[in-house]
C-alpha cells in the first residue's frame, strides 16, 4: 500500500479483499464438507492425516509474506483471460472429485484426491475473484498446496521410514518451507527462517519421542510443526531492528462489479461438489477377535501342519514401528478329493499382519501389499467365518507370473492394543513346490496400475469373469483357523 492511499481507501480495499476470501472459503467449506468431516474422523482414529489441518494456516502464513513483498504492479488485467483460466481450473477441481476419486475408491484414504481437488478449487476461485496476474504472484503458495497432497505426503513418508518420528520431521519440513516463503525477502533470510524452524521444532519432537512414544501420530505431526512455525514466525514479525516490511498491496484490478457477476459461478460449482458423494472404500469390517496373542501368528488348526514360517520387516514403513508381518505355510495332513482331482494335499499361506490400531489398515487395503502391476483383480465377496468374523475373498489373475491365486482376508481386534489382518492365500498350481506370491508392496507397479486406471478405467485392472475356484477351500480353512484361535484362547 503506497503512502498516497488514504485511510478510507485502504479500509475499502481491505474490506473487498476480505469479502472475496469469505466467498472462496465458504464455497470450499460447503463444496468439500464431507471431505473435512472424513479427515476429522480419520485424525480421531489415528490414521496419519492430521497434517492436513496445518496446511491452510501454513499457506496463509506464506501468502502473508508474499503480500508484504508485492509492489510495482501495474493495475492491468484481461478479464476474459481470468474467466477462461479460472473456469478451467475450477472445472478441473470438479472433475477430480467427480471422476477420479470414484475410480480410486479402494485407495481413497491413501490418495485423498478430494483434498487435492479442494486446493485446485481454491486456486480457481482466486483466479476468478482476484485475477490471473494477482494469483500468479503467489505461485510458491500454490506449489506448496499441490505438493502436500496426501498421496505425495504418504509416498515420501514411506521412503523415510514411516514412523511417527518421520511423520513429525516431514510435517516440520513443511512448516519450515512455509516460513522460508513467508520471510524470504532475501535468500539469506529464507535459509535462516527454514533452519530456525527445523531447529525449534526438533525440541518438542524429541521430547514427544522420548516421553510419549505411544501418542497418536497426529500429535507428532501437529505439535512440533505448529509450535515451531508459531515461534519462528512471531520472532521474525516482532524483529524491530531490521524493520517489518510494509504491506504494499496494490489495488486489485478486478472490480467489485466483476466479482459480483463471477461469485455465483463459484456457488453453483460448490453446490455440485457438495452433491458428489465420497466413494465407498469397501473396507473389510473389523470383527471382535479372541484374547490377545503372545506372538503375531496363528495357531495351526487340526488337520494341518506348518511347513515353514517367515517374518517381513517392510510393514514398519507402512503401518508403524510396531507392525509385524509373519507368514506361515500350512499343508493339509490328508488330501481332500473336492479340493484336488489328483488327490494332492493343498498348501495354504497364512499371513498375519499385527498392528496396534485397526484403523491403519484403512490406508493400505490388503491388495496394495502385493505386486499387481500386471494383474487383474476380481470383485470381492463377503463371507462369514463364524464367531462374528467377516472376511473378504477375491482372486487375482497375474499375467506376469502366469498364475491365478486366491486371497481371503479378515481383520479382528484381539485387545485394545492388538489388531490383526489375517490373509489366507492359495494358488491354482497344486504341486507341492508351487510358488506363492510374496507380500511386497511395489511403488512402481502400483503407480503403473494407478496410471492404467486413470487412462482406461477400472476395467483395465478388474477381472470380471473370475471363476472363484478356491472359494469353498478358503472358507473351510478360514473357519477351521478361526475356530482354532478361539479354542486355543
Amino acid at each position: 500500500m503506497t503512502a498516497s492511499v488514504s485511510t478510507r481507501e485502504r479500509t475499502v480495499l481491505f474490506a473487498r479483499t476480505v469479502t472475496r476470501w469469505i466467498i472462496i472459503v465458504a464455497a470450499t467449506l460447503i463444496g468439500y464438507w464431507s471431505t473435512w468431516q472424513q479427515l476429522v474422523s480419520e485424525i480421531a482414529r489415528g490414521t496419519g492425516g492430521g497434517y492436513v489441518l496445518l496446511v491452510p494456516p501454513f499457506a496463509v502464513l506464506a501468502a502473508e509474506g508474499v503480500t508484504r513483498r508485492r509492489g510495482g504492479e501495474l493495475p492491468i488485467h484481461d478479464r476474459q483471460t481470468d474467466c477462461i483460466v479460472g473456469g478451467i481450473v475450477v472445472t478441473m477441481a470438479l472433475g477430480i472429485k467427480a471422476l477420479l476419486v470414484p475410480r480410486y475408491g479402494t485407495s481413497y484414504q491413501l490418495m485423498h484426491l478430494d483434498v487435492l481437488s479442494a486446493w485446485v478449487f481454491v486456486l480457481g476461485g482466486c483466479v476468478l475473484l482476484f485475477g490471473l496476474r494477482t494469483a500468479s504472484r503467489y505461485w510458491p503458495v500454490w506449489a506448496m498446496l499441490l505438493l502436500t497432497s496426501p498421496l505425495v505426503y504418504r509416498a515420501v513418508l514411506v521412503q523415510i521410514g514411516g514412523t511417527k518420528f518421520a511423520a513429525g520431521i516431514l510435517t516440520l519440513l513443511l512448516a519450515a518451507g512455509a516460513i522460508a516463503v513467508a520471510v524470504g525477502r532475501t535468500r539469506r533470510r529464507a535459509v535462516f527462517g527454514f533452519g530456525a524452524t527445523v531447529a525449534v521444532g526438533f525440541v518438542p519432537l524429541g521430547y514427544l519421542t522420548a516421553t510419549y512414544p505411544d501418542a497418536r501420530i497426529g500429535v507428532f505431526q501437529l505439535v512440533p510443526a505448529g509450535a515451531a512455525a508459531l515461534v519462528v514466525g512471531a520472532g521474525f514479525y516482532l524483529q524491530r531492528h531490521r524493520g517489518v516490511a510494509p504491506r504494499t498491496v496494490p489495488p486489485n484490478p478486478v472490480r467489485a462489479g466483476e466479482v459480483a457477476r463471477t461469485a455465483p459461478v463459484l456457488g453453483v460449482v460448490a453446490a455440485v461438489l457438495a452433491a458428489v458423494p465420497l466413494p465407498d472404500q469397501k473396507l473389510t469390517p473389523v470383527s471382535p477377535g479372541p484374547p490377545p496373542a503372545a506372538v503375531a501368528r496363528q495357531v495351526t488348526p487340526p488337520g494341518w501342519y506348518q511347513l515353514e514360517g517367515l517374518d517381513y520387516s517392510w510393514p514398519r514403513r507402512y503401518f508403524g514401528s510396531t507392525a509385524v508381518l509373519h507368514r506361515q505355510m500350512l499343508r493339509a495332513l490328508e488330501p481332500r478329493p473336492e479340493w484336488d482331482v489328483l488327490n494332492r494335499p493343498r498348501t495354504v499361506a497364512v499371513q498375519t499382519l499385527q498392528v496396534r490400531r485397526a484403523s491403519v489398515f484403512e490406508l493400505y487395503p490388503v491388495e496394495t501389499n502385493y505386486h499387481l502391476g500386471g494383474a487383474r483383480v476380481s470383485p470381492k465377496i463377503r463371507v462369514q467365518l463364524g464367531h462374528g468374523v467377516q472376511a473378504d475373498f477375491f482372486t487375482v489373475v497375474d499375467d506376469e507370473l502366469l498364475l491365478t491365486w486366491s486371497l481371503m482376508s479378515f481383520v479382528w481386534e484381539r485387545g485394545p492394543l492388538q489388531a490383526q489382518r489375517v490373509s489366507l492365500l492359495t494358488v491354482d498350481n497344486h504341486e507341492l513346490d508351487a510358488p506363492f506370491p510374496q507380500p511386497s508392496p511395489n511403488m512402481a507397479s502400483n503407480a503403473r496400475s494407478l496410471l492404467s486406471v486413470f487412462l482406461r478405467g477400472n476395467t483395465s485392472v478388474e477381472d470380471g469373469a473370475s471363476e472363484y475356484k478356491d472359494l469353498e477351500v478358503l472358507i473351510d480353512v478360514g473357519r477351521e483357523l478361526v475356530e482354532a484361535q478361539w479354542r486355543a484362547s
